[in-house]
């Protein structure tokens, strides 16, 4: 039974049109920097050929800022790689704006002129960089340090070129150039953190209410019980029969808290009817191809009512969003198809879609995330991903059972 369970569980974000654009940024990036550094070798080596009309002697320090940038693309490159952490990421940040001022440092004798020795593009391009990982990843203490380093190292400009004059405006617009990459993706990550959780508080409300809908019948039945023992008892009193009217007593109690609590929970305008049999709401989702929606067919095998009733709900929940996401999201498919299997240690759920683009919710998710935030409270395991192939969509799940259930 182990293989059937052999599905990742859902973590981190789900793959997509998303993680794919997080995966070729990097590439990019590194493939700019590449072009920028051959560019500050191609236009030096074009430099050696022209007459000196009106500036100093070429020689080999004209590569000093090639080589500065050279060291400065390899430590954007360090940074760069998803691993890097903080502690790294600032070190590279700190440690190439050092490299540009010693270049500057390395020029300021030589004689200025025509062609003098500015900032080399790969030079500015790995500062921007630098400057736009730190202010993703790092400390707040971090990010002002490889900031200042960074506006250091653009005012050393006035070591290449006395005379060039207006260095404090054009740095300090360089390092806004670069923090506000950063700094935008670094809000936009605590905007989509801030959704999941709002989207779990969503989803354990809704555990809420199901587990309300289930308490409450049992207390019910626990008190129409206890009435019912009340009257035999009575042929028969004696500590039993003292006993019982305090176990009505703390049924009743235990059932007024119980509608208290969830009351408070929700909404003013909220009514949620109780929850139907997994069957029925299985069968419910089913639906004829119409109107270019594709059908929707449903199967289960096994006694689906059967199961214990926060499994059951859990169930019926993934089916529910799963197909869902297939009719909102899946461009050109023709059917989804959704299966329940109970076997005798757990319940296997499996929902795909022919979809021709193998993309998931493009609204964020979220979801997805209340599904696995159900199925990681059983103790269970959820995924989500593109089908074999490349089209559709799928979603997994397995739900564990307790021997005895």
């Amino acid at each position: 039974m182990a293989s059937n369970r052999s599905f990742p569980p859902l973590r981190g974000p789900l793959p997509g049109v998303d993680g794919v654009i997080a995966r070729l940024v990097p590439w990019a990036v590194a493939g700019v920097l590449a072009v920028a550094w051959g560019y500050d070798v191609v236009g030096t080596a074009r430099r050696q050929t022209v007459p000196n009309w009106a500036g100093p002697p070429h020689s080999s320090m004209d590569y000093v800022p090639v080589v500065a940038g050279a060291v400065m693309c390899v430590l954007a490159l360090i940074a760069l790689h998803p691993r890097a952490g903080r502690g790294l990421t600032a070190a590279c940040g700190t440690a190439a704006p050092l490299v540009m001022i010693i270049a500057s440092a390395v020029l300021f004798p030589l004689p200025k002129g025509m062609f003098g020795y500015a900032f080399a593009p790969s030079e500015i391009l790995s500062v921007l960089v630098l400057l736009s990982l730190a202010a993703l990843r790092c400390r707040p203490w971090q990010i002002a340090a490889v900031a200042l380093c960074a506006c250091v190292a653009a005012l050393s400009d006035f070591l290449r070129e006395p005379n060039s004059g207006g260095f404090l405006y054009p740095a300090l617009m360089l390092v806004m150039a670069g923090l506000a990459p950063g700094l935008y993706l670094r809000w936009r990550e605590f905007q989509r953190r801030s959704h999941m959780e709002r989207a779990r508080s969503h989803e354990r409300l809704a555990i809420a209410r199901d587990l309300h809908d289930v308490v409450a019948h049992e207390v019910t039945g626990i008190v129409v019980q206890t009435q019912a023992l009340r009257h035999v008892a009575e042929r028969d009193p004696g500590a039993v029969h003292a006993m019982l009217p305090e176990i009505e007593a703390a049924g009743a109690r235990a059932l007024e808290s119980m509608r208290g609590m969830v009351s408070r929970l929700r909404e003013p305008d909220d009514e949620v009817p109780l929850a139907p049999g997994v069957s029925e709401g299985l069968a419910g989702l089913e639906a004829a191809a119409s109107g270019g929606r594709p059908r929707v067919a449903v199967r289960w095998e096994g006694d689906v009512d059967g199961l214990p009733p926060t499994v059951g709900t859990t169930v019926l929940r993934i089916v529910q969003e799963s197909v869902t996401n297939a009719l909102r999201y899946a461009r050109g498919a023709a059917l989804v198809d959704a299966v329940v299997e109970v076997r005798a240690d757990g319940v296997r759920v499996e929902v795909l879609d022919d979809g021709r683009e193998a993309t998931g919710p493009v609204g964020g998710g979220f979801g997805l995330v209340g599904m696995a935030e159900r199925t990681r409270l059983l103790s269970g395991e959820l995924s989500a991903g593109p089908r074999e192939g490349g089209r559709g969509w799928r979603v997994r799940a397995w739900l564990p059972l307790e021997e005895d259930a």
